[in-house]
């Protein structure tokens, strides 16, 4: 017969077995719940600093944006039998689909002129920023500002007109419609505030000839003026390489009358844009904070913010190790001119502006 004292003890060992569960269950609850606790309270941190960047930014909703049924757009100076006949001429790529590559990060840079906010203003820089994840290749492509369009509502017109009808994402669709390339968002500045932003980044190396030295300080003092602006601190004095600020460098990328008219001024639009991307990646840290808040309220865009912070999380990786290419639309050799419309060889323009997104081999449309 076992002893009381036996039981007592037996009862002891029951009791503190029990208890070494449950604080060991207890353990293995506590555990995950503690590092999920911690997980939410950085990720909550980094989504709390993201929000704040996100919303100094000029989000601005596709459906939120005005169509203009009645706008009356500059005439290209076409009769309506050649409008006729560029239209039938187009209808080469009505077989062509619109790319979309799942790889691939389509964004519109829209550079617009206007002189108030009253309207959208005509698109006179459209270049296309593509990343590329796959292959680790951006490439920038230019639309130039009088190339077809066949715009919905208007009919042939000039591209740079489709912005002044509705704005960033009516040019999407225009683009998308004509030339058959998804583009997945848009980001738009207009001149002064393209201004702001060179200059908030210190200037950008330049170096003009005579002649755009003289094309360019006409452009400042134009654009000054609408500013109320005194241009006189912002003039070039003559030939050579110059830290530009923000008015001068507008100014250049503006010039059309020196050189190949606007072929190289989309070509002045590229350089200005590498020149301040080069800009961007050499600052520190602390100098990027403070560039970034001054320039997100300048911009105008339609990028949701799930989708910024996709792109935020890749910035750093594709400015330092992607490869840059450059080119324009249309191509050398493939389009004719139509009184003032740059009309391409549509078929050959699409199936080559797809490949270049998709950094395919391009030897055969560059032979």
């Amino acid at each position: 017969m076992k002893s009381k004292e036996d039981k007592n003890y037996k009862d002891n060992i029951n009791n503190k077995t029990n208890k070494t569960a449950r604080k060991n269950k207890k353990r293995k609850f506590t555990g995950p719940l503690i590092i999920l606790l911690i997980f939410l309270l950085l990720f909550g941190g980094a989504w709390a600093v993201f929000s704040n960047y996100y919303n100094l930014s000029n989000y601005l909703r596709d459906k939120d944006v005005e169509i203009t049924k009645t706008f009356d757009l500059e005439d290209a100076g076409l009769t309506d039998k050649e409008k006729e006949e560029i239209l039938i001429a187009a209808q080469e790529a009505d077989g062509i689909e619109i790319q979309k590559n799942s790889d691939v990060y389509n964004l519109l840079l829209i550079g617009v002129d206007r002189r108030n906010k009253s309207w959208n203003g005509n698109s006179d820089t459209m270049i296309l920023m593509s990343i590329n994840y796959k292959t680790k290749k951006m490439h920038m492509i230019s639309f130039m500002r009088d190339m077809y369009a066949n715009i919905e509502g208007y009919g042939v017109c000039k591209l740079n007109a489709a912005c002044a009808v509705g704005g960033g994402p009516f040019l999407i669709k225009t683009i998308e419609e004509n030339y058959k390339v998804h583009i997945d968002n848009y980001a738009s500045v207009d001149f002064p505030g393209l201004a702001k932003i060179i200059d908030y980044a210190g200037g950008i190396e330049l170096t003009l000839s005579d002649a755009e030295v003289k094309s360019a300080n006409g452009m400042i003092q134009m654009m000054c003026e609408a500013e109320n602006e005194d241009a006189s601190p912002h003039l070039l004095s003559g030939a050579g390489t110059y830290n530009c600020d923000g008015w001068q460098a507008v100014a250049y990328a503006r010039i059309r009358s020196v050189g190949n008219s606007d072929w190289q001024r989309t070509e002045r639009q590229r350089t200005v844009m590498s020149q301040l991307m080069g800009k961007v990646k050499k600052m520190s840290f602390t100098d990027l904070n403070s560039y970034v808040r001054k320039v997100l309220p300048l911009v105008t865009h339609n990028v949701e913010s799930t989708e910024m912070l996709k792109l935020v999380t890749k910035v750093p990786i594709v400015l330092t190790g992607y490869e840059m290419g450059k080119s324009r639309v249309p191509y050398d050799g493939m389009y004719s001119i139509k009184n003032e419309i740059l009309f391409p060889n549509m078929k050959e323009t699409i199936l080559r502006l797809q490949a270049t997104i998709d950094a395919e081999e391009l030897a055969e449309w560059e032979q």
